[in-house]
C-alpha cells in the first residue's frame, strides 16, 4: 500500500497519485525527508505527470456514455438521491469523469461536505456499447463546467462485480486499441 503525504489516505500500489488532491504517492515506510525530496523536485513531477496526460494508454470515448448515478449519504444508508443522469466523458481502470446537471440534490451533496474527510458513496450505472455495468465509488473532486449549467467529476471506483469488470476492462481494451493489434500480429504471423 501506498499513501498521501498530505491526506494520509491509503491506495493500492497501482497508484501513483492521490484522487483526492494530486500529491505523488509514498510508502508508508518512507521518512518525512524523502517528502520533502520530493516536494524539491516537484517540477520535475508535474512535467512527469504531464508527459504521462499526454503519452494516454485509454483514449476517451469517440461519443460520451449515458450513465445515472445514486448519492448515498456516508452516515445514514438509508438517505439516498434520486436518479441523476449524465455523461462518462472519461474511462480509466481506477476511475472515470463524468459530466452531470446535479452535484447535489436532496441535501445530498455529491461529495458530502466539501472536504477530503467524508465522502458519500455513489451507485453508477454506465451503459458500454456492449452492456450496462454497475459499480460504487465516490467523487474526488468536482468543478462546474463553463456555463454553470453542468459540472465536471471526477469518480474512484471503489467496488464492480467480477463479471462487470470483465466487461469494462474488456472495453477499456477496445478504446486503447489492444484487440486490433493483437488481430493484427495474428493476421501478419497467419500471411
Amino acid at each position: 500500500m501506498k499513501e498521501c503525504p498530505s491526506c494520509q489516505r491509503s491506495y493500492p500500489d497501482t497508484n501513483r497519485f492521490c484522487p483526492v488532491d494530486g500529491e505523488t504517492l509514498v510508502r508508508p515506510a518512507q521518512k518525512k525527508e524523502d517528502f520533502f525530496h520530493q516536494k524539491e523536485d516537484s517540477f520535475h513531477q508535474v512535467d512527469a505527470h504531464e508527459e504521462m496526460e499526454n503519452q494516454r494508454s485509454i483514449p476517451a470515448p469517440a461519443e460520451p456514455l449515458p450513465m445515472r448515478l445514486t448519492i448515498i449519504d456516508q452516515g445514514d444508508e438509508g438517505h439516498r438521491s434520486r436518479i441523476i443522469d449524465g455523461l462518462v466523458l472519461d474511462t480509466g481502470r481506477q476511475g472515470m469523469r463524468i459530466q452531470t446537471g446535479t452535484v447535489e440534490t436532496g441535501h445530498l451533496n455529491i461529495i458530502r461536505d466539501h472536504t477530503i474527510a467524508f465522502k458519500n458513496r455513489l451507485e453508477i450505472e454506465v451503459d458500454l456499447p456492449s452492456a450496462t455495468i454497475t459499480c460504487t465509488g465516490f467523487a474526488s473532486w468536482f468543478k462546474p463546467v463553463g456555463n454553470g449549467v453542468n459540472w465536471t467529476v471526477g469518480v474512484y471506483i471503489r467496488d464492480m462485480s467480477a463479471a462487470d469488470r470483465q466487461t469494462y476492462d474488456e472495453y477499456l481494451k477496445e478504446l486503447s486499441g489492444e484487440e486490433e493489434s493483437a488481430s493484427a500480429a495474428a493476421e501478419q504471423q497467419a500471411g
